[in-house]
């Protein structure tokens, strides 16, 4: 090789972005060696109506558990299967599309489309994002949303846009209806109940917020849409050219055959199914995945794919989507960690002083940016409810914070990070399905995440000003 062939290949490699399961495993290295360091500790837990609450001043040191070079590794095995749930889910997503796409369906109904949606292409985005963000305004649509990652990405690419633009519809739209959160069942409600506060008092803040969120959202996402639609190369997850070249037969051919009706009525009615299960019926993940199983089997036989036929493109659909599915796991990895290491609760335990020595605007800031920070270590709106809430809710009695304050800034730092923290496992899945580098997603999202950080500065500052109730 030559010697520009070789700094030409020595540069690449130096760009090169690190893997997210390279990222997530040096997280848990840092998450083991922390078990050596911060003392162990543990605070009283009680059942009320089912839920494992927090005692407060109840936390005690507990015998040192630190996580070995064993117990560092079996914690990626725990990982994955404690959020198998999750993982299986992202499976049947990828077969149940795979599926689908197969029948030709997709392909055939998009380019139909597109000769009316040609030119309207950001009033599409802003209305789909607008329905979106109202599911995820509920809470119940922040691990189905994975799921709309393959339609998302037929729509990007065959408007021509990128990866990015369909997880981004598929998350961060949901995402900016999750944050505000106004009807939101796991996180406003349950730590509205904690807090001994009327349930979803205090809407019309959100509603607002909702909307600030959404307004920060089409600010970046279509600046973006422009910026690669004027210059691809600015592209952060461009498409493969392969995977832009149409099936010359369906261009020339766009008639939908009867099994391809029979198909897109499968993928419909499993939507439909989907969000009513999801929103009305509060179905399980478990159960969200039997709806994907449906679609597959059922879309492919009626499709006219066959029974053998179907079961190639379903085998086809899971190894496309292996590699996702198991980055839930290896962010579950982190907080296994955490936990057999018994420092999650001396981590609370410690970062609560600070609140206590300053007024009570600082101390409800304090509140909020613990609550993004603590996100990275228990990822689960509801998980994190119960851990920071029994804490939370006296000393905002102590300090002079609301009650709703307090609520707020769990809230709004539980739903503002889970845009970047990489534990969050249903923003990992959405990025392994549309195949966009954490890496090079962090850097663009970053100025995204901080504009929305500010606003939650800003709104919490407000609100303890004015002795928010609600």
């Amino acid at each position: 090789m030559s010697t520009k062939g070789a700094s030409l290949a020595e540069g690449k490699r130096k760009k090169e972005i690190v893997h997210a399961y390279v990222l997530l495993f040096a997280m848990c290295i840092v998450a083991a060696a922390l078990t050596f360091v911060i003392p162990t500790g543990a605070y009283q837990r009680i059942k009320v109506d089912g839920r494992s609450l927090v005692v407060p001043d109840s936390y005690a040191p507990t015998k040192s558990t630190p996580v070995k070079l064993f117990g560092l590794f079996n914690s990626v095995s725990k990982g994955w299967l404690q959020a198998a749930d999750i993982i299986f889910l992202v499976f049947m997503v990828g077969a149940a599309i795979k599926v689908i796409e197969d029948t030709g369906v997709i392909d055939k109904v998009l380019i139909k489309s597109m000769s009316h949606l040609r030119g309207k292409e950001e009033l599409i985005v802003i209305l789909v994002s607008i329905i979106l963000s109202v599911m995820g305004a509920t809470g119940t649509f922040s691990t189905a949303n994975i799921a709309i990652v393959p339609i998302a990405l037929a729509f990007s690419k065959r408007l021509g846009y990128d990866r990015l633009l369909a997880f981004g519809l598929a998350y961060l739209a949901v995402n900016a209806g999750f944050s505000a959160g106004e009807v939101n069942i796991f996180t406003t409600a349950l730590a509205q109940n904690i807090a001994e506060l009327p349930r979803f008092s205090g809407m019309g803040v959100r509603i607002f917020e909702h909307v600030l969120f959404l307004a920060v959202y089409f600010f970046f996402m279509i600046r973006y849409m422009r910026r690669i639609k004027k210059d691809p190369s600015l592209s952060i997850a461009p498409f493969d050219p392969e995977e832009e070249t149409l099936d010359p037969s369906v261009l020339s051919n766009p008639k939908l055959t009867p099994q391809q009706i029979m198909a897109g009525l499968v993928l419909v009615g499993g939507f439909a199914w989907l969000i009513y299960g999801a929103t009305v019926k509060q179905m399980s993940t478990t159960q969200l995945t039997t709806v994907f199983f449906f679609m597959a089997v059922f879309g492919g036989l009626l499709g006219g794919l066959g029974i053998n036929g179907t079961a190639k493109s379903f085998a086809k659909g899971l190894q496309g989507i292996a590699a996702g599915a198991f980055i839930v796991g290896m962010a579950k990895a982190i907080s296994v960690v955490m936990v057999d290491g018994g420092i999650i609760d001396s981590v609370v335990f410690y970062l609560t002083f600070p609140i206590k020595a300053v007024g009570n605007v600082i101390g409800a800031n304090i509140m909020f940016l613990f609550n993004l920070v603590f996100n990275l270590l228990i990822s689960s709106g509801s998980g994190q409810a119960v851990a920071v809430m029994p804490i939370m809710t006296p000393l905002a009695d102590l300090t002079g914070i609301t009650r709703q304050v307090a609520v707020e800034t769990y809230k709004l730092g539980d739903g503002l990070s889970n845009i970047v923290v990489p534990t969050a496992g249903a923003m990992m899945a959405c990025l392994g399905i549309a195949k966009v580098p954490y890496g090079k997603y962090l850097k663009w999202v970053m100025p995204y995440f901080l504009v929305t950080a500010v606003i939650g500065v800003v709104l919490v500052t407000i609100l303890q000003g004015f002795s928010w109730q609600g």
